[in-house]
């Protein structure tokens, strides 16, 4: 997109979001903020992954997003054709970039260039915002770890602002001495899973051989060991009631999945694009997400916008902020416990007002509150910024 800066907004701080590659739960908030016009907003990719097909290790099937990830803000790449940046003239690249800006949004510090670009930032007086998914951190035991924990100190007490997705990631911002912390919650396009699909639930799931009149219990994502998907099967198996299992995704597990499922009763999709993905969440009744390591769980948002009911387990970092209190949680592999929360989630979606409950609750959680965060933190920081400049400056003369 060619960047074009209206004279009239001159006064709007350049905020500089430095992020991987286009993927579809970061470039509806840009396009948000672009659309707000509150900050003049220029994204920096390190690479053009995830705009074109390419094979989803995840998956196991080639993939490209079907919905636009690149029109409606400011944006270039560092490098192109998937490969990291790794050059002299990249790295300078990315300098001249950042002190071209008011404020830079930095996407964790796992990459060595998001490192470079924090200490590009302190060399340049260029306040940076630290945006990432970690939890609570561990206890380290290794000196490999406690290096981490060290960069990590100095990465988030560096920072002017860390805007945290959720609780997990708050409490992690503050156990490392954080200096301010501003609630920006992971969210996603929920205007889109919210609006009504244009396939209905009972055209939906004939094509799949299930029965219209049986509760939906879904899991949306790619199917390996680590998302346990298996326990579902196992947990439906000890249920009272039929019910139909609806597997949105695919993956290594998926014929283990397939062979376990009781014919008629259940069906595995294979990968579902982003413009079909609403009209199941709509379909179904309740969402699993039974993984034993999940940092956020955005499935959990899309579904809860189009009033699905969740049920999670108690190793998903979105647990605190959208399942407690709403949905139900238990015990990572405890198949009975899920069981008895699969029981619990089939009474509560009896009541005609459970959808419009989901709903109220995950809009707490909406792309606009996202947008605003940014907005806020940039602006603080912006304006921190040159006040510190112009007592500098006042200082010299």
């Amino acid at each position: 997109m060619t960047c074009r800066r209206p004279t009239s907004r001159l006064s709007t701080p350049r905020l500089g979001v430095l992020d991987f590659h286009p993927i579809q739960y970061h470039t509806p908030l840009y396009q948000k903020l672009a659309q707000r016009g509150q900050v003049r907003l220029d994204v920096l990719y390190f690479t053009d992954h995830g705009h074109r097909e390419t094979i989803d290790p995840g998956f196991g099937v080639p993939v490209a997003w079907d919905i636009d990830l690149l029109s409606g803000y400011c944006h270039k790449f560092l490098a192109t054709c998937d490969r990291s940046p790794s050059s002299p003239s990249q790295a300078r690249t990315l300098a001249r970039w950042i002190k071209s800006h008011d404020a830079i949004v930095i996407h964790g510090y796992s990459h060595p260039y998001m490192l470079f670009a924090i200490a590009a930032c302190r060399t340049y007086n260029i306040p940076y915002l630290l945006r990432g998914d970690s939890g609570p951190p561990a206890n380290s035991t290794g000196l490999r770890l406690r290096l981490r924990n060290v960069v990590v100190r100095l990465a988030v007490v560096g920072s002017a602002d860390c805007l945290a997705i959720g609780r997990l990631n708050e409490d992690f911002y503050r156990q490392y001495g954080a200096r301010h912390v501003t609630f920006a919650p992971y969210s996603v396009d929920d205007e889109r899973f919210a609006r009504m699909p244009p396939v209905r639930r009972r055209e939906l799931l004939s094509q799949w051989g299930l029965d219209d009149k049986l509760p939906v219990i879904m899991f949306c994502g790619k199917i390996y060991a680590g998302k346990r998907p298996l326990d579902i099967v196992a947990a439906i198996n000890l249920l009272s009631r039929k019910v139909n299992a609806l597997f949105v995704g695919d993956g290594v597990q998926a014929k283990e999945l397939r062979e376990s499922l009781t014919p008629g009763s259940g069906a595995i999709t294979g990968f579902v694009n982003q413009k079909e993905l609403p009209a199941y969440y709509h379909a179904a009744d309740i969402l699993v997400l039974p993984s034993q390591a999940e940092k956020w769980g955005l499935v959990i948002n899309e579904a809860m916008a189009a009033g699905t009911f969740p049920v999670a387990s108690d190793r998903v970092g979105a647990v605190p902020d959208l399942v407690e209190g709403v949905g139900e949680v238990y015990p990572c592999g405890d198949i009975e416990s899920l069981a008895k929360a699969l029981d619990r989630a089939l009474a509560q979606i009896k009541n005609p007002e459970s959808r419009d409950r989901m709903r109220r609750h995950a809009s707490r959680y909406s792309l606009e509150r996202t947008a605003v965060a940014f907005e806020t933190a940039a602006l603080a920081a912006s304006a921190d910024s040159k006040h510190h400049r112009s007592l500098a400056t006042a200082k010299d003369a």
